[in-house]
């Protein structure tokens, strides 16, 4: 175990060379980690801190890399300074974790504006590339490739302070019969709108929605029984039943399907697939009804 040890940390120390920092994360329990004597210890920080962020990121560079098994590149930036990580993905005694490496590239990240004949700095440009590779660009909300960066995070959270989470599968009922008869257009501005909707029943501080495709929704409510979230359910279920839209001059209204499901301490042992297949099953129960 020692030589195979060695050898990862001589590749990593090559690498290491060419920026300025490097450290070790545990992209889902979100710690940073350091080797002492061929074990890996916990220094009790997390690993967003050092982005001077007080909640996760929403474009986890590091969960990426564990999902795609490959080397990712982001650029994040701090204090008006512009930063490239190379996040790449290694195994230290059986065990996933990832070799963040760090390098300030304020000075070489520059853009040329030609509209003004000058020079701008990409922050801005940074923190919307950031955000909408993992926003739905129709409805704003989160998208498929966020559930799979951070449903694991959340499962691990619930399962490592004893939390109950709670996922509700939401679809739209018969909502091809609206794109058939109104046309697409309609279809995307209901879309719109139920993603609204979705948003006010729910607190945006601790908990996140999703579009998973079509017309589904996925919505993590953290630290959540199970009758807490069914009441949440029944309240968006009510709230769309009694919307009216006007299409063409006429009243079109729609209703949805629900599918609660709570993990409590098996939440750890889940994976992402598990626990939606569960909540997706309860939502094909309540279609049939």
């Amino acid at each position: 175990m020692n030589n195979e040890l060695n050898s990862l940390l001589e590749k990593l120390q090559i690498l290491e060379k060419m920026y300025q920092m490097m450290r070790i994360v545990d992209p889902l329990a979100k710690k940073v980690l350091v080797l002492q004597d061929y074990e890996l210890k916990d220094i009790n920080t997390q690993c967003f801190e050092l982005w001077k962020k007080n909640q996760f990121c929403e474009n986890c560079v590091s969960i990426r890399a564990i999902n795609e098994d490959d080397t990712v590149f982001k650029i994040e930036f701090k204090e008006n300074s512009i930063y490239m990580i190379t996040a790449v993905p290694i195994s230290i005694n059986g065990r996933k974790l990832v070799a963040e490496f760090i390098k300030e590239t304020t000075n070489n990240l520059i853009l040329y504006d030609g509209r003004h004949d000058e020079n701008f700095k990409i922050v801005t440009l940074v923190e919307y590339l950031n955000k909408i590779s993992v926003k739905d660009e129709l409805t704003g909300l989160y998208n498929r490739r966020y559930i799979n960066e951070r449903l694991p995070v959340n499962l691990l959270h619930a399962s490592t302070k004893n939390e109950p989470l709670s996922i509700i599968f939401t679809d739209l009922d018969f909502f091809k019969n609206i794109n058939d008869t109104y046309g697409h257009a309609t279809g995307d501005m209901i879309l719109k709108n139920i993603g609204s909707q979705l948003q006010k029943h729910i607190d945006i501080n601790k908990d996140w929605i999703a579009r998973y495709g079509g017309e589904e929704f996925l919505i993590c409510l953290t630290n959540t029984h199970y009758e807490q979230a069914q009441q949440i359910a029944e309240k968006i279920r009510v709230a769309i039943e009694k919307t009216v839209f006007t299409v063409l001059d006429q009243p079109v209204q729609i209703t949805c399907s629900f599918g609660v499901h709570t993990v409590y301490h098996e939440a750890g042992s889940l994976s992402v697939d598990e626990i939606i297949e569960m909540a997706d099953r309860k939502l094909y129960l309540a279609k049939s009804k």
